[in-house]
């Protein structure tokens, strides 16, 4: 209770409900590293959400205009095709498009193997290839695995769809709030250091989405589906080149 510096003889004693916590409050600079840090951590979805779906677009792009020698394409067969429709506890639902394919997939030796696989697609590719039995794939060179739809390709290399513009506007204004949050707290208190969290939280983000939320993403897909790959039969005229070289 001392007006000064420590006076032993002004001391009280503590209730039970007091603690020598309650005495300490939080520094100026500590004050401002914790706001920085949870507004950083709310703004940096922007930049994580960004970063992800630049990436998917740049490897559509990729892929639909890589060489023969880098990519293969061929016409996978649609054996099958079902929806699934899940909600949530709000009673939200989404639809997910589930197609079986076959097709032939060649490697750069010759060789030539049977996929048989279940993927997930986008609607407008779910129901142009339940008309058609008919799927056109892409793949990198010797790893059949990877295949991609490509229409699924086209529409991810195109423009970024009017709900997820929406989505990343509605973001975007709650991370300007959060920038203007952070900004009053540094001169409210008249430190730096939330600031600067905030500004480290953005690339951050930008490289959580790039390196970790879109491989994920992938592999979530990926495990959604079943991909069987078997050798096929070699062709009679390779078989015939190998038993004349062996005789020779």
């Amino acid at each position: 209770r001392s007006p000064g510096d420590y006076d032993a003889a002004r001391c009280e004693a503590c209730g039970s409900e007091c603690s020598e916590e309650d005495d300490m409050p939080m520094g100026p600079c500590e004050e401002s590293a914790s706001i920085g840090l949870g507004t950083g951590i709310f703004a940096c979805v922007v930049p994580l959400i960004f970063a992800c779906c630049w990436k998917r677009r740049r490897k559509a792009r990729q892929m639909l205009v890589a060489s023969p020698s880098e990519v293969q394409r061929a016409m996978a067969v649609v054996k099958k095709n079902w929806s699934q429709t899940s909600t949530n506890a709000e009673g939200a639902g989404s639809t997910s498009y589930f197609l079986q394919v076959e097709f032939q997939a060649k490697h750069s030796d010759g060789s030539a193997y049977a996929v048989v696989a279940e993927i997930v697609v986008f609607s407008d590719t779910y129901t142009k290839a339940s008309d058609t039995k008919q799927l056109e794939v892409l793949y990198p060179m010797n790893h059949e695995r990877d295949f991609r739809a490509v229409q699924d390709l086209e529409t991810e290399a195109s423009r970024t769809s009017t709900g997820q513009k929406v989505g990343l506007g509605i973001i975007a204004c709650f991370g300007v709030i959060a920038l203007v949050v952070c900004i009053a707290a540094m001169m409210g208190t008249e430190c730096y250091w939330g600031f600067a969290l905030f500004v480290l939280m953005l690339p951050g983000g930008a490289l959580l989405g790039y390196f970790v939320i879109d491989p994920v993403l992938n592999a979530m897909k990926k495990h959604m589906g079943q991909i069987t790959v078997t050798p096929c039969a070699a062709p009679v005229a390779a078989t015939l080149g190998s038993a004349a070289a062996a005789s020779a």
